[in-house]
């Protein structure tokens, strides 16, 4: 069977905001994150989920002309609030959701038709909502290539970093780590195999809860990335800048990457399709994840110089 790709926009951050605080919302682009979410789960309180679709709703039909992508993270199935949450929230400007606590793909599936159902009568572009399954249970991580397959809304994926400390799926776990242990690396592995099995090309990295411990959210950063992460969520706002430099491309990679590019370039012009490059031997397939950086480098708006035209063999 053929690879999936299922690509979507490429976002380096994406930061939470609770949706009942209307000015937060309204505030929350400033910070430079490259997409919103718009939280109606576990940052507002029950007696307040009501008003605050609501809030939700007002704050994407405000924001909706903006550069940056917006969420809205669901309550779950099974809450009572999943249907209300989207009667609300389906509106123009929407670019996605985040299903809590995914526990199997039949939910993903059936996310899919509803929203489906909703773009229709509403007259909004039929599967243009991603859905981001959030799997918060054992039983969840265990099947997560599965729940991507579900549907072809779902784009990017978490996991790569591991279980947050202390979050759902750790304590479901039975973990017991700091943010600084090893413990969850294996999980993040795990979990980032099945995305990439399943075509995910954009994988969520660690975050961490702690607010005031930058070094923190840079090392967790660097350290998922190296794991094959390519985007971070936060909670509070000063995590962004941060975010946004560990996860693009720095000014090294970019010529790297370049010079890498061309020399082999340089050799298929000569009928050569491996070269000497420095101190090794340089492939079509190290063009390639060069040949990724510059793209992810162009999405975030750096300039990567002129790069040479020839045909790169996709496989």
């Amino acid at each position: 069977m053929p690879q999936i790709h299922r690509d979507g926009p490429s976002y380096r951050s994406m930061l939470y905001v609770p949706g009942n605080k209307r000015d937060w919302m309204s505030k929350a682009p400033k910070y430079g994150a490259d997409a919103l979410v718009l939280d109606l789960e576990d940052s507002v309180p029950v007696a307040e989920k009501p008003a605050a679709r609501n809030a939700v709703k007002e704050a994407i039909e405000e924001l909706r002309v903006g550069p940056f992508g917006r969420f809205v993270r669901l309550n779950g199935w099974r809450t009572n609030g999943l249907l209300d949450d989207l009667n609300a929230i389906v509106v123009d400007g929407l670019d996605g959701v985040m299903l809590s606590k995914t526990e199997d793909p039949e939910e993903v599936a059936a996310l899919d038709l509803v929203l489906g159902e909703l773009e229709r009568s509403r007259g909004l572009p039929i599967g243009g909502i991603e859905i981001c399954p959030y799997a918060e249970t054992p039983v969840a991580m265990y099947q997560l290539y599965k729940v991507c397959m579900a549907s072809p809304r779902v784009k990017r994926a978490g996991g790569a970093g591991g279980p947050v400390p202390g979050g759902d799926l750790a304590r479901a776990l039975g973990l017991q780590y700091g943010d600084e242990a090893s413990e969850a690396l294996s999980f993040g592995a795990y979990s980032l195999l099945q995305a990439r099995a399943a075509g995910i090309a954009h994988v969520e990295g660690a975050m961490t809860t702690k607010l005031d411990d930058l070094e923190l959210v840079r090392r967790i950063g660097e350290r998922s990335k190296r794991m094959g992460a390519s985007w971070a969520s936060a909670i509070h706002p000063s995590h962004i800048p941060i975010i946004n430099e560990v996860y693009s491309p720095s000014q090294a990679e970019i010529d790297e990457a370049r010079n890498l590019v061309s020399a082999l370039a340089e050799g298929v012009a000569h009928g050569a399709a491996a070269v000497r490059y420095k101190s090794g031997m340089v492939d079509y397939a190290h063009v390639r994840g060069a040949m990724d950086l510059l793209k992810k480098a162009q999405a975030a708006g750096m300039d990567v110089g002129n790069l040479p035209n020839f045909e790169i063999p996709a496989f």
